[in-house]
């Protein structure tokens, strides 16, 4: 094994006991032999449910002091091919992203969660009412969809969703609006709609038309059923508008296994994470207002700093380089460009940074976090270094609201300086991944 080597290790279908064993992989390898560089690891599961434990808990550190170990299974790696080219979102773009899912299973639940985490754009800043919204589709999803919102309590707790039933007469059969709605700003900009309809249902079909035609938003149609061939089936039997006006439509059933298709954001979410701690330990005592805090990497530094991150941490950063793309784009920076250091104006960087907190906030609701109640507010408020990161140990976070209600942490500083300093740098981390890029090469 060469110094450039990584191990893939596949699941024979006990995830439990092939995540045990890593233990004995880390102990077999020799980090001197290989000059001190950590083995980085790719694990292969059979259990979407051992994935979800995987990246809300950890490893041991005896596996994470040798091994950088990236858990997936391949209904992830196929969610992760659903990234539709959105046609850049700006600030006064009158347009919103539509999901549809058709589906409740596991592999929908992952597809609807992978794009909550990313699709996040800047005209919500300037419009609430541009929300990305997601669409589930199931014959019973009047049954299953309290069971998904249970699972994700606090995201739903402060969103918009709804309940249809297209044959009934009165087809809305629930609506739900955010548990602080009135009294506080809107802070979740991805809203839900659940569906109950068997796919050949008519109003369904007539509803699937006028979304297609709809300049308004950027639809995108999703089959997750277990039966392949089914979804294959479907994919072609949708209305015939979807076809005229090229709506993406991604079927599930392709066996995907390609890590260079999720390497180069990983790449970029080791840098993101270097921003953000050079901001925290360093800049934020010293907040001058510069836009820009670093004009290279340390890339000893950066691995030495993600070695340190835990497994939800890590997907932070990579769920955040998924997004960066689509906000380059929204401020008129193109692919092509990003082998070229650019300068972002004042209002570009406040901008993202408040795209940025938009899906930050959405990822901690995912991950259990709730906001604090109007109690805990002033109690936190008070003494903030006293009391804002006990009630986050107990998943309950301050900076959960609006950008514009962020209050400071406890160095006195507004919490939107982390968010600025990492958007300023974006064109930076996108450089760095350029060079990278062309090193492989």
């Amino acid at each position: 094994m060469n110094e450039t080597d990584d191990l893939f290790l596949r699941s024979d279908g006990d995830d439990d006991a092939f995540i045990a064993k890593l233990a004995d992989v880390a102990a077999q390898y020799d980090m001197l032999a290989h000059g001190g560089r950590r083995l980085t690891c790719h694990l292969m599961l059979q259990s979407n449910r051992a994935l979800r434990m995987l990246q809300t808990c950890d490893f041991c550190d005896a596996v994470r002091q040798k091994l950088d170990v990236y858990p997936f299974t391949q209904d992830e790696l196929w969610c992760q091919t659903i990234v539709p080219d959105y046609e850049s979102i700006t600030l006064q773009s009158d347009k919103h992203v539509h999901v549809v899912v058709f589906g409740m299973g596991e592999v929908a639940e992952m597809v609807a969660i992978q794009q909550s985490h990313i699709a996040h754009f800047p005209n919500y800043v300037r419009n609430h009412s541009l929300r990305t919204r997601i669409t589930m589709i199931d014959s019973e999803a009047s049954l299953k969809y309290e069971d998904f919102i249970n699972r994700y309590q606090h995201l739903f707790d402060n969103s918009y969703y709804r309940v249809v039933k297209p044959s009934e007469a009165k087809a809305v059969v629930k609506f739900h609006k955010p548990m602080y709605e009135g009294s506080r700003e809107d802070f979740v900009d991805v809203e839900w709609e659940f569906v109950e309809a068997e796919f050949e249902n008519a109003d369904l079909r007539e509803k699937l038309k006028l979304w297609a035609n709809d300049k308004h938003q950027l639809l995108t149609v999703v089959l997750t059923a277990n039966d392949r061939n089914q979804n294959q089936s479907r994919s072609l039997l949708l209305p015939q508008a979807l076809y005229e006006q090229h709506i993406p439509v991604f079927v599930y059933g392709q066996n995907v296994f390609d890590s260079d298709a999720i390497s180069p954001y990983i790449r970029m979410a080791k840098n993101v994470n270097y921003i953000y701690n050079l901001c925290y330990n360093e800049n934020v005592e010293n907040w001058t207002g510069q836009l820009r805090y670093a004009v290279e990497i340390d890339v000893e530094e950066r691995e030495r700093l993600w070695a340190k991150l835990p497994i939800v941490k890590r997907m932070s950063s990579i769920y955040n380089a998924m997004t960066i793309p689509v906000k380059m784009r929204s401020v008129g920076l193109n692919e092509e460009d990003w082998d070229k250091f650019y300068d972002l104006s004042p209002q570009d960087i406040e901008l993202l940074a408040q795209v940025e907190h938009n899906r930050w906030c959405v990822e901690e609701l995912i991950l259990g976090f709730r906001p604090c109640t109007d109690a805990e507010q002033d109690e936190i408020a008070a003494d903030v270094a006293a009391h804002k990161e006990a009630y986050k140990a107990h998943k309950v976070h301050y900076d959960l609201r609006a950008y514009n209600d962020l209050r400071p942490d406890k160095t006195g500083k507004s919490v939107t300086v982390y968010d600025l300093c990492l958007s300023s740098c974006l064109p930076l981390i996108a450089k760095e991944e350029m060079k990278e890029k062309g090193g492989e090469q």
